[in-house]
């Protein structure tokens, strides 16, 4: 007797975008925003770097590192291949309010922490299509082929910055 072999196919749940049941950073006013991606639900958060006045750091005007979801919510320092390559960022100094960033992995899009008016809180900000948008988190999907995973899109949530209407990019990276 013959048997066919059926192939299944596997779908990526997280080739879809970010899977519902990600978990998300706990509440923080210094949260501006977190990163995750489909390899797992961990995530990496950026926060307001403050000094003992409370003001922005000149230096490093954000605190990077890693919420492991997978380790039970641990804290993890970036290592030095993940702020130099992969989720680092080079600032820049606009003034004690503003500072515009880029990711060393993506430069092509300019970012921006800033002071929201009237309170004592940050949040980061991009331009696209002539809006200020409140960025939530990015959504990074990517396919392992050995060292360098090969990141195939990114997703921006967030929030347009004067009406609070929600607001989604999805970047195709090309090579």
């Amino acid at each position: 007797m013959e048997h066919e072999l059926k192939k299944k196919i596997f779908i990526d749940p997280g080739s879809q975008g970010r899977p519902s049941w990600y978990p998300t950073p706990p509440e923080d006013p210094d949260l501006l925003f977190y990163i995750q991606r489909n390899q797992n639900q961990d995530a990496i958060v950026y926060r307001v770097n403050r000094t003992s006045e409370g003001l922005i750091s000149d230096d490093l005007p954000m605190d990077a590192y890693w919420i492991r979801f997978t380790e039970g919510g641990v804290r993890k320092e970036l290592n030095e291949f993940q702020s130099r390559l992969a989720y680092g960022y080079d600032s820049d100094k606009i003034s004690n309010e503003l500072y515009r960033f880029r990711f060393v992995s993506y430069k092509e899009l300019n970012f921006y922490v800033n002071k929201i008016a009237d309170t004592d809180r940050y949040r980061v900000v991009y331009q696209h299509e002539g809006q200020t948008i409140a960025l939530k988190y990015i959504y990074v999907y990517a396919v392992e082929y050995g060292v360098f995973p090969d990141v195939k899109y990114i997703e921006l949530f967030g929030a347009d910055a004067n009406t609070g209407e929600d607001h989604y990019r999805i970047i195709m990276i090309e090579k």
